[in-house]
C-alpha cells in the first residue's frame, strides 16, 4: 500500500511542475518555452500512471 501511495505523490508533485512549467511560458514568444520541462512531466505521469496500472492487475491476479 506504501507503493501507491508514493506513486500519487510523485504524479501529484509531475502536475504541480507542469503547472509552473506551463505559467512560464511566454505565450507572446512560444520559442523560448519551457517545453522539454513540460514533455518530462507529461512522461513522468503517464510512466506513473502505467506503473499503478500494473501494480493494480499484480494485486489481482494474487488474490
Amino acid at each position: 500500500m506504501n507503493k501507491k501511495y508514493l506513486i500519487y505523490l510523485v504524479i501529484l508533485g509531475g502536475i504541480l511542475l507542469m503547472g509552473f512549467n506551463i505559467s512560464e511560458l511566454d505565450f507572446s514568444n512560444l520559442q523560448k518555452g519551457p517545453f522539454s520541462g513540460i514533455i518530462s512531466n507529461v512522461l513522468l505521469i503517464l510512466a506513473m500512471i502505467i506503473l499503478l496500472i500494473d501494480l493494480n492487475k499484480n494485486k489481482e491476479m494474487r488474490n
